[in-house]
């Protein structure tokens, strides 16, 4: 226990931590809140679809952007400027709603703009944790992180709902305005000398940001295993959790119960995600990206008792272990690219790794509709757990994934080598 806190004990760390824990329970109320507010428009499913859009596309094109920022320019000014680009835009997104000005199109453009400032906030957060919290505590930080994420998703699943039907979409997008405001409040605390990216790193990219993009894509090309980490986390999105995020409701629908059981799924997914923060912190596998991959299994039983169905209550238990194995599967992803690559690189090369499950991810979504339309329900959910396996099993005959050794972290960033040599 005492390890897992360690990075508490940093106070710029620590200032951290409670503002994006404020921030992760504002995120959490707005899909819900959203969803609503547009239905209450207009009813229409198309123009639900056209707003949750607005909120992922500024992600997929700007992503690669923000994270040549995180490693150009100064990370905690980069955040705070997202920071309070969000706070104003689910702000105005809140007084239009409860003045009843609102209209799509507003919610649209707001949305935009939202995603524009997550684009530029998170591959900045994860290079951020590493000048607060200190390489040997990476694991630790990461992992609370994502714990104090999970406990906020619980907590907010039960507050959406309240705040939507007792007081309307308008108040719970208002309490996710206050909590960016709060996050910036936060990060306004930090030094303001927090370091950017290191003099020769700006100098290697010739002071562009697309030069700087190009260096991110080059990071990851150079580096077997990152790559390949990429392109399993891209599958995983596109063929195994977003049908998951689409037929998984329509199951519960029509065959569990309705609302209250895809919600009672969905908080025990969310302390399963608690449960893999506290495993994060304390487990360390030698080969952590092979242990990631291999953990990955606990995501098949999911969809395939989902195409069942099986009883809420099963469902609940294999929905815990899938939110349990991507915790743990993000912190150990994170922490080997902290650790492995030059600090200058962090920011970029995460926006890159990000950047194949934000464009698989709608995509797999897009899909998973017409083809349960055309093969059923039961045969994609069942095909998503064979996915699961299949693919496990072939990134781990990749020898890159067995090369990542956890003795060897702390070496790799104090000689801030441009490749790995073993590969």
């Amino acid at each position: 226990m005492r390890m897992m806190v360690a990075p508490l004990a940093a106070r710029d760390f620590r200032r951290y931590y409670v503002g994006q824990t404020a921030s992760a329970f504002g995120d959490a109320l707005t899909p819900l809140a959203i969803a609503f507010a547009v239905l209450d428009l207009t009813g229409s499913p198309v123009d639900l679809g056209i707003v949750v859009l607005s909120t992922r596309l500024p992600v997929i094109l700007l992503t690669l952007l923000g994270g040549a920022a995180g490693d150009r320019f100064s990370r905690r000014t980069v955040m705070l400027l997202a920071d309070m680009t969000r706070f104003a835009a689910h702000g105005v997104t809140a007084v239009l709603l409860l003045t009843g000005t609102a209209s799509v199109w507003m919610l649209v453009v707001l949305q935009l703009l939202a995603g524009a400032g997550s684009a530029f906030f998170n591959p900045a957060a994860v290079g951020l944790v590493v000048s607060l919290a200190g390489r040997e505590r990476l694991q630790a930080a990461n992992s609370l992180i994502s714990i104090s994420r999970s406990t906020a998703s619980m907590l907010a699943l039960g507050t959406a709902g309240a705040l939507v039907a007792l007081a309307g979409s308008g108040w719970a997008i208002a309490v996710d305005a206050l909590t960016f405001l709060v996050s910036a409040a936060y990060l306004y605390r930090l030094p303001s000398d927090l370091p950017a990216a290191p003099v020769a790193g700006r100098v290697r990219d010739g002071g562009r940001l697309l030069a700087s993009v190009r260096g991110g894509f080059a990071e990851v090309r150079g580096r077997s295993w990152l790559w390949v980490w990429t392109v399993h986390a891209a599958v995983t999105n596109l063929a195994v959790v977003s049908p998951i995020l689409v037929l998984g409701p329509y199951v519960a629908d029509r065959q569990l119960g309705g609302a209250p059981a895809w919600s009672a799924i969905g908080i025990a997914y969310a302390a399963g995600g608690l449960a893999g923060g506290l495993l994060g912190a304390r487990w360390r596998p030698a080969r952590p990206m092979a242990a990631a991959i291999l953990l990955f299994l606990l995501m098949a039983p999911f969809p395939a008792l989902l195409a069942l169905p099986a009883g809420v209550w099963v469902l609940a238990l294999a929905a815990g272990a899938a939110g349990l194995q991507l915790v743990v599967y993000n912190v150990l992803q994170t922490t080997c690219i902290q650790h492995r690559l030059p600090e200058r690189f962090v920011a970029r090369a995460t926006s890159v790794t990000m950047l194949g499950g934000l464009v698989a991810a709608p995509l797999g979504m897009a899909l998973a509709g017409p083809a349960a339309a055309l093969l059923g329900t039961r045969p994609v959910l069942g095909g998503c757990a064979a996915v699961a396996v299949l693919l496990t099993a072939a990134t781990l005959l990749m020898p890159a994934v067995w090369r990542v050794r956890a003795e060897h972290a702390a070496h790799a960033a104090d000689a801030d080598p441009v490749r790995e040599p073993t590969e």
